[in-house]
């Protein structure tokens, strides 16, 4: 019975890593380790100096994305969970919708405006003050630009009871 206690919690602390990817060494690990501990990722994006940022969007309604920044070479350089308030601050009006994409990843969900010519990406999160809530970017569908931002909580437990 202990062995396997043992065994399981082996296997739980393997997944966890495998998760986030906290074992993999900024300029030790490998774009290969990367794709051997978290799997193949959602989205690549490649930069004019040969280097790759990697998204590991974690569920179909997750609270985390994982960005993996890889060298040209394909060393690591860091490994950063990105749905956060900090990075959601640096989406600004004007943004194209790759930009957006580079920053934070792949979106939960996506949903049409028809009247208001508007397209909204939608990212669920843990917000500063632990709270799940949803980050929404709304693009232009004519330009592809970023028009508006919001947050809003899931269940903010303030209202009548």
């Amino acid at each position: 019975m202990k062995h396997a206690i043992l065994a399981l919690l082996g296997i739980l602390l393997a997944a966890c890593a495998s998760y986030s990817g906290y074992n993999l060494q900024a300029g030790t690990s490998t774009r290969d380790d990367v794709v051997r501990t978290m799997g193949a990722p959602a989205m690549e994006f490649p930069n004019p100096d040969g280097s790759r940022r990697l998204a590991y969007p974690r569920g179909p309604i997750g609270l985390e994305t994982f960005m993996v920044d890889v060298d040209r070479s394909g060393v690591v350089r860091e490994v950063n969970q990105v749905l956060t308030d900090g990075t959601f601050n640096g989406i600004q009006p004007g943004m194209t919708r790759e930009a957006v994409l580079r920053m934070i990843g792949p979106p939960g969900d996506v949903m049409e405006f028809p009247r208001m010519n508007q397209e909204s990406l939608e990212w669920r999160y843990m917000d500063t003050w632990r709270y799940i809530a949803f980050f929404s970017v709304n693009f232009d569908r004519n330009t592809g630009v970023v028009v508006s931002k919001f947050t809003r909580r899931l269940d903010r437990n303030d209202g009548p009871k």
